[in-house]
């Protein structure tokens, strides 16, 4: 299926141009300049939301706002905050630093951003891959340079965490199975 034509506004020259070349870095036709991915999406996200703008059971997104929701779904940002567990940062200040990561990985290309062939379909579905996943965990080490980085950390498989909390932690820590990381942080955090 081909990729509709979308109305692309330059950041720079705020002049606007058609483009089906959108989800990769473009020249404006006009000034040359460079339109990036969180610009073009900020385009189609305000294209998308323009005509659902009165219905009450959606809010406008923004670039940042969906990187969030595509790197912390499935429980994933909470996952990596209680893995990591930074002592400075609440979940809120961490998932904000995060994104913001997240959007300069995308914006200089170690995150990729796949765009729908529709973008302006009733849902369309975005992915990120994490194409260079050493230098995201670069990035975020760099964000919490509190955390011991040295330290083993362990995520808990299915079972595993499934069976969590079902026996004591001494009967846990007796077990020579590795410690699931929210009580193993935790602990650690209280010393």
């Amino acid at each position: 299926m081909a990729k509709k034509s979308i109305e692309l506004t330059c950041p720079h020259c705020r002049q606007t141009f058609s483009s089906a070349e959108y989800g990769t870095p473009r020249p404006c036709p006009h000034c040359g300049d460079r339109v990036g991915l969180l610009s073009q999406l900020d385009n189609l996200l305000e294209q998308w939301f323009y005509p659902r703008r009165w219905r009450a059971d959606l809010h406008q997104p923004n670039p940042y706002y969906l990187l969030e929701k595509l790197w912390t779904a499935n429980g994933q940002g909470v996952t990596l905050y209680e893995g990591i567990a930074p002592q400075h940062a609440n979940y809120d200040v961490f998932r904000n630093l995060v994104t913001r990561l997240v959007a300069r990985g995308v914006d200089e290309g170690w995150i990729e951003l796949e765009f729908p062939d529709d973008p302006l379909e009733e849902n369309p579905v975005y992915q990120l891959k994490f194409t260079d996943p050493d230098r995201f965990a670069k990035g975020v080490e760099a964000l919490f340079p509190e955390v011991d980085w040295d330290e083993q950390i362990e995520v808990p498989t299915g079972a595993a965490a499934k069976g969590e909390g079902s026996e004591p932690r001494e009967a846990r820590a007796s077990a020579k199975e590795p410690t699931p990381i929210g009580t193993g942080r935790r602990a650690r955090r209280r010393r």
